[in-house]
């Protein structure tokens, strides 16, 4: 059974985080982040957002309250220690009950080609072929490639590893969202590495034997920009107080 978006924005209970765990990106989000404003390259929740094909403001801001919004109803669902495949189906059962059109999600197993590659250097080609194509996603592929050792205390590289390291394995998830004047199309891509625990950065992590294998999603989920916009001013009255802990800029790539 459906929920009407709106009471579903005003009414789902939400995971609610320690201030403490929040440093490192807080001081980037509250005061200085613009949701009014957000660039290009944004990490929302545990996702890394390219909205290169997107020009509205209000949809990128809206999107990027809708996906932390959902992953935060998930969380508090099923809990911190659930299955990574649990907590996808909250997940997108979250954004279905938010409004959007959750098509099927595509599963598959992998190899990195190349042993000893930085996660962020091995998982670039995948990437091109998961979001369709070399033209999709140059945001979130320019991000990586750009990525140096002096970056691992950037507020948004903080807040994807804080949020990738939710269970046994390490999911990195990846958007390229495109906008026309009625709907906004997500392309999902997960990436899902096993690794035993480590204080590592999963982006910084040397490719070897063991963290070789990974397992990939992907879905397109497609919303309504009326609906959306009608339903962003509620979710940002719901994590008002701690957005700026979940929203971080990339910056200029």
């Amino acid at each position: 059974m459906r929920t009407n978006p709106l009471a579903f924005a005003a009414t789902a209970p939400i995971e609610t985080v320690p201030f403490s765990s929040l440093e490192g990106v807080i001081e980037a989000g509250g005061p200085g982040l613009q949701l009014d404003k957000l660039p290009a390259g944004v990490v929302a929740g545990n996702t890394l957002i390219d909205y290169s094909g997107t020009a509205s403001d209000e949809m990128r801001s809206a999107v990027s309250l809708a996906m932390v919004f959902a992953g935060r109803v998930a969380a508090k669902q099923v809990g911190k220690d659930a299955p990574e495949d649990e907590w996808l189906a909250a997940y997108q059962t979250a954004l279905g009950q938010l409004g959007f059109s959750v098509g099927g999600t595509a599963m598959q197993r992998a190899r990195f080609s190349k042993k000893g590659l930085l996660v962020h250097n091995a998982i670039i080609p995948f990437l091109t072929i998961a979001l369709g194509g070399a033209g999709v996603g140059p945001v979130i592929l320019a991000a990586l490639h750009n990525l140096q050792e002096m970056d691992k205390d950037r507020p948004w590289v903080t807040l994807f590893d804080r949020e990738s390291r939710r269970h046994e394995s390490r999911e990195l998830h990846f958007a390229a969202i495109a906008s026309d004047s009625t709907t906004t199309t997500i392309r999902h891509v997960i990436a899902r590495l096993a690794y035993e625990a480590t204080t590592t950065n999963v982006l910084f992590l040397k490719i070897d034997d063991v963290t070789a294998e990974f397992e990939s999603a992907t879905t397109q989920i497609i919303g309504n920009n009326q609906l959306l916009a009608t339903i962003a001013p509620k979710l940002r009255e719901r994590m008002e107080q701690d957005i700026g802990g979940y929203i971080a800029t990339v910056g200029d790539i």
